[in-house]
């Protein structure tokens, strides 16, 4: 068994360690306002610091280093993965084995130019050109030389870049010219035809924008005085709300509000080998630390950055980082700002500021004031709560000092209680109790693909869409916005860029709104304001909230799992006092009965005990179904599926969340048949109770809009005849409906829209050769 086995998880010590504290006394005579009165109590405790130290120890023992052995294996499974034409997996093995390779040396050069010939093999020319390029300035046998000068070359023709072609291509004749590879010179010799060709007629080559080139500009220009923020936006404050955001012009749906970069991010655990540490960008040919196996970048760039801004202090402790959670981000907002000096200095000019008549938005020109700014909210926490948040500033600070040269020799001399060490911690404490109630996570849209049996055309069908989360960050500005349960604005994400859109207009004047997570159409109202007070220690007043204050009932989510009214096919609702259905024929002091539910459209009144078995029914034959299509029996899994649905269809309302899992699923399943058809039927039902629970124009519609031409495409994809021209116009009608969603909401950096226009443009080919056919066909007759 390996040590990574034997570690137990954080959190279970920290509840080991919260039982032990009841002895230690460390809160008796302890300032609860002030994080540097906390640390210097937990400081003093030899006990509570053994712990912390063998913690670190364990965690720093059980991690991976550099192996030149074990890059070697990795690079030998990457070859017998391409030989099997295993792209995908090749390309892992071969960064993996990167990974591993000590950098500089001749492993690291042999992984690298094996990866850019998978790479090529991908049509991922520029990602392949780097790797090559890269192999050459380092230890590369001599006798392989021409292979990589050779892929290089035919790089940069696929790329249309005649120069850089015609100069790989040289080297390459030149390193032929002393070796007997005849093969190799006929191949140059197609390469220098092709070249020529494309040098002497009229280039293809194209100037195509890169995504950046399409980032949104705020509304009216960025604020001269709310960093990030469009100069349609003003800070306000008030005792009763604190910071707020309010427009000071009339805003309209779509108008960009924040473009902001974050103070600092970290990449979650399950997202490491995914996303580059440092920008967040989507990996493809990653570039590893020199020192350690776990960072990856997405450039050399990026790598050097990351490494001289935090992770020299982070490097080799991947394990102890990812087991502290949200605290990791706490401590790369302190490595990020600097080194002691530089932070503590800082830190105190935000302080003052805060203290100040004047500073209650901090110093807004220095961006870590705005951050030391935001409220830790340490008096209102519970003494377990705030004993594990402390704790854990603690063992990061210990690491810094025993681990890293972040303190110099004097403070380290001085031990854990010298005065810099402990203001340090208090800083650590201070950002990771922020950080409960300030974190932002980092979504992008994830598409989970179902490969299908289908023709050469390969497609694969969107099944289901959701945000996946793949960091966490501080976005200090868009910070000041107060919550609602139904907000006015959306949030997305460009690499680590936050975007913040209006959802709908917004007078001016009015205050701007985020949702810190509790949302009108996703939770009831007592759902919601319990989530809120436990994590914001707040109780929300928003329109959602007050507009139905009670427990008992919340109309929006009722709807939404309802049972089936059998007289007119409405929701049937619970009774309550003072409310009544719109069609209600009998006065409700005559119900008693609790099996006994009135329809919110006609008002009869039914019995539901066969309903409610008929649904539980249902949902086992859901469970079985979804474990069924898991183990890879579609046909099995359709059968009890239909029976769910059967069953679903008598007993639940036609917008309810259960009836409407399972024709999710039925389409699913269709899809990963191949059969596109009864997939869309099922999509295209959905529909409705979408629209029902989130709104016709919302982000949620669109994305299934966009699952929904996914199968579009797929069944045109396959069709062995040309594709009607209605089918194609529906389609095409799908994809534009999503994309102007899209577009209100997101915008043209999103992957999702970047996805729809693609398929845009193709409709629109197709289309056009639809067009052209039957015109030839026309006058064929005559």
């Amino acid at each position: 068994m390996s040590m990574k086995n034997k570690i137990p998880q954080w959190q279970n010590v920290l509840d080991s360690l919260t039982k032990k504290s009841k002895e230690w006394n460390l809160f008796s005579g302890v300032d609860r306002k002030s994080e540097i009165s906390i640390v210097q109590s937990f400081l003093k405790n030899d006990s509570l610091g053994s712990y912390l130290n063998e913690w670190i120890e364990l965690c720093l023992s059980n991690g991976s280093t550099k192996s030149q052995d074990e890059s070697t294996a990795l690079r030998t499974k990457g070859n017998e993965a391409f030989k099997k034409h295993l792209d995908t997996m090749s390309l892992m093995l071969y960064t993996d084995s990167i990974r591993y390779a000590p950098y500089g040396s001749a492993e690291y050069a042999l992984a690298l130019a094996n990866r850019s010939a998978v790479l090529y093999h991908l049509k991922k020319f520029k990602e392949c050109v780097k790797d090559a390029e890269k192999a050459l300035t380092l230890p590369y046998p001599e006798r392989l030389k021409y292979k990589l000068l050779l892929r290089l070359a035919r790089s940069y023709l696929s790329l249309n870049d005649s120069e850089n072609c015609e100069v790989f291509l040289q080297r390459c004749k030149e390193e032929i010219s002393q070796s007997t590879s005849g093969n190799s010179l006929e191949e140059c010799n197609s390469i220098q035809a092709e070249l020529d060709e494309l040098l002497n007629g009229e280039s293809n080559k194209t100037e195509t924008g890169t995504v950046q080139d399409v980032l949104p500009s705020l509304l009216k220009g960025p604020s001269s005085h709310f960093p990030f923020a469009s100069s349609a936006l003003e800070l306000k404050y008030s005792e009763s709300k604190g910071r707020y955001v309010v427009t000071n012009q009339d805003i309209r749906q779509g108008d960009i509000l924040f473009v902001e970069k974050p103070y600092a991010f970290v990449v979650l655990p399950d997202q490491y080998k995914i996303h580059c540490h440092h920008c967040s960008r989507t990996l493809v040919a990653p570039v590893p630390c020199k020192n350690c196996i776990d960072a990856l970048f997405c450039d050399e760039t990026c790598e050097e950055a990351s490494y001289s801004s935090y992770h020299r202090w982070e490097c080799g402790a991947i394990d102890l980082m990812s087991s502290v959670g949200v605290a990791h981000l706490g401590l790369r907002i302190v490595l990020t700002t600097g080194l002691p000096d530089k932070i503590l200095d800082r830190s105190q000019s935000a302080a003052h500021l805060i203290h100040s008549s004047t500073g209650i938005f901090g110093n807004l020109e220095d961006s870590y004031s705005t951050v030391y700014s935001l409220l830790p909210h340490v008096e209102d926490m519970s003494q377990e709560d705030l004993f594990q948040y402390t704790a854990t500033a603690e063992l990061l600070t210990l690491y810094l000092m025993k681990k890293t040269n972040y303190f110099n020799d004097e403070d380290k001399l001085a031990g854990r209680g010298s005065g810099v060490v402990a203001q340090v911690c208090a800083l650590l404490l201070r950002h990771i109790a922020q950080l409960v109630c300030n974190a932002h996570a980092i979504t992008k849209l994830d598409s989970d693909r179902t490969s299908a049996k289908m023709s050469v055309d390969n497609c694969n069908t969107v099944v289901s869409e959701s945000q996946q989360r793949i960091a966490t960050a501080i976005y200090p500005s868009a910070s000041m916005m107060n919550h609602s349960c139904n907000p006015n604005i959306i949030n997305s994400f460009f690499n680590e860029m936050l975007i913040v859109k209006a959802s709908r207009n917004i007078p001016k004047g009015e205050e701007v709104f985020n949702c810190y997570g509790p949302h009108f159409q996703r939770m009831g109202t007592a759902e919601r304001q319990a989530a809120l007070q436990a994590q914001y220690f707040f109780h929300c007043s928003c329109s959602a909230c007050t507009s139905n204050p009670g427990e008992s009932f919340d109309p929006v989510q009722e709807r939404l799992w309802a049972l089936r009214c059998s007289s007119c096919s409405g929701p049937l609702i619970n009774e309550a006092p003072g409310r009544e259905p719109a069609g209600s024929k009998v006065a409700l002091s005559d119900l008693s009965n609790s099996h006994i539910m009135v329809c919110d459209t006609c008002g009869s009144h039914q019995p539901i005990s066969d309903l409610v078995r008929d649904s539980f029914s249902a949902l086992s034959l859901f469970r079985e179904g979804c474990q069924l299509m898991d183990d890879g029996h579609m046909q099995d899994a359709l059968n009890i599926l239909n029976r769910c649905q059967q069953l679903q269809e008598r007993a639940l309302y036609r917008s309810n969340k259960d009836l409407t899992a399972t024709y999710d699923m039925l389409a699913k399943c269709y899809a990963t048949l191949g059969h596109y058809s009864k997939s869309l039927n099922y999509l295209e039902i959905m529909l409705p109770a979408i629209e029902e629970q989130y709104g016709a124009d919302s982000i949620e519609i669109a994305n299934e809009l966009q699952k929904l031409s996914d199968v579009m495409m797929c069944n045109i994809r396959t069709m062995e005849t040309t594709p009607p021209r209605d089918v194609l116009e529906k389609a095409s009608n799908v994809v534009e409906r999503a994309l102007s969603i899209t577009s209100v909401h997101y915008g043209k950096w999103n992957q999702g829209w970047q996805d729809l226009d693609k398929k845009r443009l193709e409709l629109k080919l197709m289309n056009e050769m639809a067009n052209v056919q039957g015109t030839m066909k026309h006058k064929m007759k005559f």
